[in-house]
């Protein structure tokens, strides 16, 4: 398999950080989340307040420098828009029914289903304000990935195997 840079957005609840973890061990590859991107916060020179236009503009340069070197994988931080014109990307987005986000939420921060519920809103509120405003794109619209996928029928880990079954199979050619 040659260079890929697989990107993924997700819904809140839906497990989408999970498959991107479990696809990069199944593929081999490095898996770069927000806290991995941001990393130390490198963005301030020693005599200038940097904007939050100009970090985003940093962390797009150190998504671009980890994948001129590697195959890997972006969590969130609109890599589909970053890499849309990439050859070697491959944009995928992952979603789930909202009974199931709200369960996975509930149990995951032992909260009941309304304060669940809430958190599911104001977190997917504020990755599609981010996405607007820094990609200038929704990240519902489908058009922005090469697959989408529904994970409400499915653990994890068949998730993460179909994915890379698929993977390795339409990048081997």
């Amino acid at each position: 398999m040659g260079k890929i840079i697989i990107t993924i957005n997700r819904e809140s609840g839906s497990g989408g950080r999970q498959i991107a973890f479990r696809l990069g061990e199944l593929l081999g590859i490095n898996v770069y989340d927000k806290a991995a991107i941001e990393g130390n916060k490198t963005y301030k020179s020693e005599n200038k307040k940097v904007t939050s236009r100009e970090a985003y503009y940093s962390q797009i340069q150190k998504m671009r420098d980890i994948a001129s070197k590697e195959s890997c994988i972006f969590v969130g931080r609109t890599g589909f828009r970053v890499f849309k014109d990439d050859p070697n990307a491959l944009k995928i987005f992952i979603f789930a029914d909202r009974d199931m986000r709200v369960k996975r939420i509930a149990e995951k921060f032992g909260v009941d289903e309304e304060s669940a519920a809430k958190c599911i809103d104001d977190v997917d509120n504020a990755r599609e304000t981010y996405t607007k405003y820094y990609a200038g794109a929704s990240r519902y619209e489908v058009r922005n990935y090469d697959f989408t996928i529904n994970v409400s029928k499915f653990t994890i880990e068949e998730v993460a195997q179909h994915l890379a079954e698929n993977i390795c199979s339409l990048y081997s050619t």
